[in-house]
C-alpha cells in the first residue's frame, strides 16, 4: 500500500491536498501560527503508521499545487506537527502519572478493606451484621485490587502503545512537494 524506497530505507506516505487549509482544523479559527492540525489527517497518519513496521523509517509527503506555495505556511505546518505531537506526549505523561496515582490509591484502599474485613470477622465473630459488613469489605477490597491490577496491566499498556506511536510520528520526515496540477488528479 505504501511505497518503499530501498535506497533511503523508508516507507513513503503521500497526502494530496488542494491547499494548506486542508491540513489545519477547519473549526479552529485561530491564526495559522496557533491552529490545530486537521483531526482526520492525524487519524489517517496514525492508521498508516500502524500498518508500517515499527522499525521502519517513514517519509510523509504532502503534495500541493505549485500555485499555493507559501514557505511561511509550510514552516508553520511543520511546526504545528511537532507542537501537536509534543502536546500529545505531555498529555500521555500526565495520564501515565494519573494511572500510577490511581493504582496506588486502589491498592491502598483494597488492602485496607481486606485487612479491615479480616479483622472485623475475627474480632466480632458471630454477629450477623458484622459478618455482612465484613463480606462487603472483602468484596470491595478485591474489586479495588482488581482495578489496580487492570490499571497496571491494561491501561498502562494502551498508554505505552500511544507513546510509541507519538514517538514514531515525531521521528518521521515531513516534506512538501509542489506539482503543476492541482495535486489531486493523480491517484
Amino acid at each position: 500500500m505504501y511505497n518503499y524506497d530501498s535506497e533511503s530505507d523508508a516507507y513513503h506516505i503521500d497526502v494530496r491536498v488542494r491547499d494548506y487549509t486542508d491540513l489545519f482544523n477547519k473549526w479552529d479559527f485561530s491564526p495559522y501560527h496557533e491552529k490545530d492540525l486537521e483531526p482526520e489527517l492525524v487519524e489517517y497518519l496514525v492508521d498508516c503508521f500502524q500498518e508500517i513496521p515499527v522499525v521502519s523509517n517513514v517519509v510523509v509527503s504532502f503534495h500541493l499545487p505549485k500555485a499555493v506555495y507559501d514557505p511561511d505556511l509550510e514552516e508553520q505546518f511543520t511546526r504545528s506537527i511537532y507542537y501537536h505531537l509534543s502536546y500529545g506526549r505531555s498529555q500521555l505523561e500526565l495520564e501515565k502519572q494519573a494511572v500510577l496515582q490511581d493504582t496506588l490509591l486502589y491498592t491502598g484502599y483494597g488492602i485496607a478493606f481486606v485487612v479491615l474485613a479480616q479483622s472485623l470477622s475475627k474480632l466480632l465473630d458471630g454477629l450477623i451484621l458484622i459478618s455482612i459488613v465484613s463480606e462487603g469489605l472483602f468484596v470491595g477490597g478485591w474489586v479495588l485490587l482488581w482495578e489496580a491490577f487492570s490499571q497496571v496491566f491494561f491501561r498502562n499498556r494502551r498508554l505505552k502503545k500511544e507513546r510509541e506511536m507519538n514517538r514514531r510520528l515525531q521521528n518521521a520526515t515531513y516534506r512538501f512537494i509542489y506539482e503543476d496540477t492541482d495535486g489531486l488528479s493523480q491517484a
